[in-house]
């Protein structure tokens, strides 16, 4: 069976992530080890690290089953500013050590922008500096925790917005797991408005990346339309997927066991908890 949860806040320190978690009904939490936009972050030490990881127990969020760090929103692995190419190589470097001390399974991570090119090789191109930046970050990694690439929603010169796409890092770097978010996969042109089409969606994604690799799914309705390329969430079956897709969304990962993370705003947060327990307990 599926555990849902969402992200959540760690205000006042990462211990305090658990509590934030259990208040609005996770079974399984997502959470920023850091600030998401960058800056000078507090180091976690091994008593911070312990702290949490007791937290954790003490709540029922066994280690390495119940949660999931999100990497900072500034991350480009495409990018040829060094700046900004050593620094994402760095902190995902970084998120993947302290998810191993905190034993949290995975980190998941958007690719990036391939702005900085220019002409018919550009995508080709983009490619090969997401590649040297995996291998990079991977290379004599030996923790335990897992890289997982987000399907984006395709804005700008975005990367990692089709299945495609993903399945080329994917193929190229077995280590690497896949996180599926609803509404980022409908704005970029996967439709999952009826059964029939979220099933098309799992179908393709299983040829392509393989059904094995999808490690978490990020469940979000849209604000915006189909094929918009604009990222906005909106509450379960409040948005232009609507009910019935979610819902079948909910079935599949119910029967492959995948946890499921809501990111919307906190005012309706419960809610939306509440909604998919009620279509993953009628499965």
């Amino acid at each position: 069976m599926s555990q849902i949860g969402a992200h959540v806040s760690i205000a006042g320190g990462l211990e305090n992530a658990p509590k934030n978690a259990i208040e609005i009904g996770c079974e399984f939490f997502q959470f920023f080890s850091k600030s998401p936009r960058g800056g000078k972050s507090k180091e976690i030490t091994t008593e911070i690290a312990a702290n949490f990881v007791t937290e954790c127990e003490q709540l029922g969020f066994k280690s390495w089953k119940s949660n999931i760090i999100h990497s900072a929103y500034f991350i480009n692995l495409a990018s040829t500013n060094n700046r900004i190419f050593y620094g994402s190589v760095s902190s995902l470097q970084q998120e993947l050590e302290v998810a191993s001390l905190l034993k949290v399974p995975f980190v998941v991570t958007h690719i990036g922008s391939a702005k900085d090119f220019e002409g018919k090789d550009s995508r080709k191109l983009a490619k090969k500096q997401v590649e040297k930046g995996l291998t990079k970050i991977l290379r004599g990694y030996t923790g335990r925790s897992q890289l997982l690439l987000e399907i984006a929603a395709g804005s700008g010169n975005i990367m990692g917005d089709t299945i495609d796409e993903i399945a080329y890092f994917t193929d190229r770097f077995p280590q690497l797991g896949f996180c599926m978010d609803t509404c980022h996969s409908f704005v970029a042109g996967y439709d999952l408005r009826s059964k029939k089409q979220v099933r098309s969606f799992f179908t393709k994604m299983d040829e392509k990346i393989g059904i094995e690799k999808l490690k978490v799914i990020h469940l979000n309705d849209a604000l915006t339309e189909f094929n918009s390329k604009v990222d906005r969430h909106d509450h379960l079956g409040q948005g232009k997927i609507g009910a019935t897709g979610l819902a079948e969304v909910i079935k599949i990962a119910t029967k492959k066991n995948i946890p499921l993370i809501i990111e919307t705003k906190h005012v309706k947060i419960v809610s939306d908890i509440e909604f998919a327990k009620e279509a993953r307990d009628s499965c």
